[in-house]
């Protein structure tokens, strides 16, 4: 009995090995169907290369939802409650019916962040203004590019050269993204109809330089009927600045470059004949406006500046892009986007990433446009909307789209000894070309030479501190 078992045992072990065999040797039709699907998608990578890259492209969004509990985002933006409610809040908490928005009244800077945080209360989102360090030094910041990667957001909807600013404001210079475009910082160059038409000259045009616009300043720049007429007003004299570019220190020594950098004697060379004009630099006192006095023919202004001035009555204007430098065709003045950040400590980030990526794409900036906020992306209905709701009514037309289509000057590594691009009306660079502009006995090469010395010790103080 046992030798029968054992014999029937071995026919066992045999037949399994051979069912075995053919097994491998068998074909199995999930295994075919799965190699003919990846043979088939080898050949499409191989043989249409450029039509997968489009099925890549159009795999990219700007949606992102929010599917998680409900929850209330704290928004530090500078706007009061009536703006906040009508561009952010209400179109928002309607996209996300999960997520509200609530405005958080503080200042951004060191010592208004530091009071919220003494406070315990924690923003969840909040718009730079001034540069990244500050939120460096609070440990506040939050790299976007893990959002940006695991949603495969399209950057490519953004005006070009707008993600490049901010990335190249990161502190550590290594190009990481804090901040999410929501507003575009372009300018233009408003002009008064009615001084051009009283001087008998003809309006600019998009795509005129420097060197034109000088020339129709100084023909607009007199007395008539006993009103003084300014021919052309910087606005900030850093928008001119910041079309070239440059940094004023070098990002990793700090050298400071005003007398090294051929650019900064360019663009005091420009100020040089400015402030040459009979009758430009008056320091009586006297009120040169493009509002009720309306004696300004020309100045640079943020695009924000159409609304306003559509609101002046009698006030015939129109507006073109930034003159341009002759080596620099086509580029207008640059300073960071609006953007938007997420609060590393945030316990709400996946929500605030839905919110912000939603206010940047198309969808959201119609909203925004048409309210007078200036869009970011270059889509050209957002770009025509701009400012609907509030000149839509007057039946005038303006030059809008030009002005959102200018190139932005491209920016230099993030350098943390400065002076970068305006920030601010008060940034170091405006503030010494005012003090130029008003010294007529002083020529470019001393006063930059005397401005080089000043920033040196600035820098020192700065390394310093590091």
């Amino acid at each position: 009995m046992k030798r029968s078992l054992s014999v029937f045992l071995m026919v066992c072990m045999v037949f399994m090995m051979v069912l075995a065999g053919c097994s491998s040797n068998a074909p199995d039709p999930v295994s075919e169907q799965t190699q003919a699907a990846d043979q088939t998608d080898q050949k499409k990578v191989a043989n249409e290369e450029g039509q997968e890259q489009e099925t890549v492209q159009a795999d990219k969004t700007t949606a992102v939802a929010y599917n998680g509990d409900p929850v209330t985002l704290k928004f530090i933006i500078a706007v009061d409650e009536e703006t906040f409610n009508n561009q952010y809040r209400n179109h928002v908490e309607q996209k996300f019916p999960n997520i509200k928005l609530e405005l958080v009244d503080a200042v951004l800077d060191r010592t208004g962040l530091q009071e919220l945080n003494a406070r315990g209360e924690t923003p969840d989102m909040y718009v730079m203004h001034e540069g990244y360090e500050v939120f460096e030094e609070l440990d506040m910041l939050e790299p976007l590019d893990p959002y940006i990667e695991q949603s495969n957001y399209d950057l490519s909807v953004f005006q070009d050269g707008a993600i490049d600013i901010l990335r190249a404001l990161d502190p550590a210079g290594t190009g990481q993204l804090y901040g999410f475009p929501y507003q575009s910082s372009q300018k233009a160059l408003f002009y008064n109809k009615d001084i051009f038409d009283k001087f008998g000259v003809d309006y600019p045009t998009d795509g005129m330089t420097w060197d034109e616009i000088i020339e129709i300043a100084m023909q607009l720049t007199n007395e008539r009927e006993g009103i003084k007429y300014k021919g052309l007003s910087f606005g900030y004299y850093s928008h001119a600045f910041s079309q070239l570019g440059v940094n004023g220190t070098d990002p990793k020594s700090g050298e400071v470059q005003f007398t090294k950098d051929p650019t900064f004697t360019q663009y005091f060379d420009l100020l040089d004949r400015y402030r040459a004009i009979p009758g430009m630099i008056d320091t009586s006192g006297y009120k040169y406006s493009f509002s009720n006095e309306q004696n300004l023919a020309m100045y640079v202004g943020q695009v924000q500046h159409l609304p306003l001035n559509a609101r002046v009555e009698g006030l015939d204007f129109d507006m073109v892009t930034v003159p341009a430098w002759p080596n620099h065709p086509g580029v207008g003045p640059t300073a960071p986007p609006g953007a938007i950040s997420i609060n590393k400590h945030s316990k709400n980030k996946e929500a605030a990433w839905a919110v912000m990526a939603f206010l940047s794409s198309p969808e959201g900036q119609i909203t925004l446009s048409r309210a007078g906020g200036p869009p970011i992306v270059k889509d050209e209905q957002v770009i025509s909307s701009y400012a609907a709701d509030i000149i839509e009514d007057s039946g005038r037309e303006f030059n809008v789209t030009p002005i959102f289509n200018q190139k932005l000057a491209k920016v230099d590594q993030f350098s943390p000894f400065g002076p970068l691009i305006t920030f601010h009306y008060d940034d170091y660079m405006n503030q010494k070309s005012k003090d130029f502009v008003k010294m007529q006995e002083k020529d470019v090469a001393t006063f930059l030479r005397e401005m080089e010395e000043e920033y040196v010790a600035i820098v020192k103080e700065k390394q310093a501190k590091q």
